[in-house]
Order: C-alpha cells, then sequence, then structure tokens
C-alpha cells in the first residue's frame, strides 16, 4: 500500500485561489493554469513578465493563457488603466535603441551577437530590434533564426531577415512552430545528402526542384531509401533525380510501396538484380521496367 499523505501548515503566506480556476483543470493545460496562478499571486497582467518569468516559450503564449482566462472570466479588462504603450511604428533606421524599455531588446541583441561569433554595427543592431518591434518576430523565433543562419555560413541580420521570408510562408509564428520547422529542415538535408551520395553526386549540386522531388518521395509518397536504390537499377544509364522520380511515380500510381511488391510485379528476380544490376533486354513494350520514363517525368517541370 503506498504513503497516505495529508495537507500540511503552509506556515507562510497563501494565495486564495478561485473556485473558477479548479473548475478548469481538466481544460487547460500546464502554462495557461501556471498563468492564472502567477496572475493571482503577484497582480500582474503583462504578458512579457509573465513570459520571463514562467520561462514560457514566447509572449504569445502569455498572451494566449491571458485571453483564455478573460473568456473564462477570471479577468476582465481594466478600462481605467492606461493604454498600453504600442511601439511606434518607425523604421529600423529611426529606432533608439537606448530609449526603448524593453528588457527583451538587450538580450535580443546579446545573443544575436553571440549567436554570429561577432559584435554587430549600429545599423545592424537597429534592423534587428525592427524585426521584433516593428516586424513582430518574438525574440526567441529570431534567436533561433539567428543560430540556423549561422550554421550555414551567413552571420548578417540581412540573412535573418531574408530567412524570416521563408518561415513566415512555412507557417511559423512561435518558438514551438521554428523549432519543428528546423527538425524539418534537418531532415531534409539529411535525405538530399543520402540521395545525393546513391546518385554519386554532391548535394550542393543539388537543384531545387530536385530537393523538392527527393523530400516528397520521403514526406508525400513515404519512400524509403530502397525503393530509390531500387528504382535507379530500374533506370540503367538515365541515373537522374528526374527520370528516377518518374518511376517512383509510375510506381505509386500503381499501388507499389515497397521493394518486394515491386520486383514482383515485374520479370527481374531479385538474384537477377544482384547479379546484374541489369534488367533483361528483351522485354514486351509494355514491361514495367523497360516503359519509356521520359513521357512521365516530362509532365512535371523545373521551376
Amino acid at each position: 500500500m503506498g504513503t497516505i499523505y495529508k495537507l500540511a501548515n503552509p506556515g507562510g503566506d497563501t494565495v486564495a485561489v478561485p473556485r473558477l480556476v479548479f473548475s478548469h483543470l481538466t481544460r487547460v493545460d500546464g502554462d495557461t493554469l501556471r498563468v492564472a496562478l502567477y496572475v493571482l499571486d503577484k497582480n500582474c497582467t503583462d504578458p512579457r513578465t509573465i513570459a520571463r518569468d514562467l520561462g514560457l516559450k514566447s509572449i504569445e503564449a502569455a498572451n494566449r493563457a491571458l485571453q483564455y482566462w478573460s473568456g473564462a472570466g477570471l479577468l476582465e479588462p481594466d478600462r481605467g488603466a492606461p493604454a498600453a504603450a504600442v511601439p511606434e511604428q518607425r523604421s529600423a533606421a529611426e529606432l533608439d535603441l537606448t530609449a526603448i524599455n524593453d528588457p527583451y531588446v538587450s538580450v535580443l541583441c546579446e545573443e544575436a551577437q553571440t549567436a554570429f561569433g561577432r559584435a554587430l554595427g549600429r545599423s545592424d543592431l537597429q534592423r534587428l530590434v525592427g524585426l521584433y518591434l516593428t516586424d513582430g518576430w518574438q525574440p526567441d523565433v529570431l534567436l533561433l533564426c539567428c543560430a540556423e543562419v549561422a550554421r550555414r555560413g551567413q552571420r548578417t541580420v540581412g540573412a535573418v531577415s531574408r530567412e524570416l521570408v521563408r518561415w513566415r510562408d512555412a507557417g511559423v509564428e512561435t518558438g514551438e512552430d521554428a523549432e519543428r520547422y528546423l527538425r524539418q529542415v534537418k531532415q531534409r538535408e539529411e535525405w538530399c545528402a543520402e540521395a545525393a551520395k546513391l546518385f554519386g553526386t554532391d548535394p550542393q549540386t543539388l537543384t531545387s526542384w530536385e530537393r523538392r522531388a527527393i523530400a516528397r518521395w520521403h514526406e508525400d509518397w513515404h519512400f524509403g531509401t530502397d525503393m530509390i536504390e531500387e528504382a535507379l537499377l530500374r533506370a540503367d544509364a538515365h541515373r537522374t533525380v528526374r527520370y528516377v522520380d518518374g518511376i517512383l511515380r509510375s510506381w505509386r500510381s500503381q499501388g507499389l510501396t515497397n521493394v518486394k511488391a515491386v520486383r514482383g510485379k515485374g520479370a527481374l528476380s531479385p538474384a537477377n538484380i544482384l547479379a546484374t544490376g541489369k534488367a533483361p533486354v528483351k522485354q514486351p513494350a509494355k514491361d514495367l521496367f523497360n516503359r519509356n520514363w521520359n513521357a512521365v517525368f516530362d509532365e512535371e517541370t523545373e521551376d
């Protein structure tokens, strides 16, 4: 039998928790509940302060929690409070960093320079802070982006700005989104490196279309390396990504999702494949392995 517990003497200050909070215990996640308890204890509803003190992934996470508790009735708009200061929409060149009373600004500037491994000039720092205050990017997302472009050898704020355009197109808004996106990017790089090795080429020479095709094989069609190797056997002298894409596209349309199914469909046996690496010369005109793949892969043009 496990240990039986009882409530200990608080031995200090206590905080009254409305029953409303308890009624939402089964509906909210841990961060949302922590925000409610923090507000009750500190009487503070500033999302930046809450995010910092609770170690939330982003200020937006604190905002979402505050909005939830407002809808639940725990919080209400303070009509008598002065309107929250909204940063004036100025260009990055007009930002006076010394006049900005925001603790995240100094952290952002310091951490970005650490990620780049070099000091940034005044104009670069203004541009970086502008991405935060004017463009609305959260500091954690900006720092993840700085680390990513630095990893690729692009240690400039301009590179960060260009990369953020791609991130926004990919739906990145929060730190969690950015981390998920970076995991996907890393996985795609590994697939491209693996495929380049199979094709006997340098990963850096792969075109944008070829990179998208390789990602599609894995992400959308769920083909593994063994299927790519099998398609290369059928490609014979046509060892290009575009040609192999045509073969894999045909197999997918026929419902052939693994090597066993592919070999069972054609005339080649595993022994013949391993022994020769080539398909027999004489095959029926409609044989799976001797068809004209140009008709397949010409359907899709390179961007």
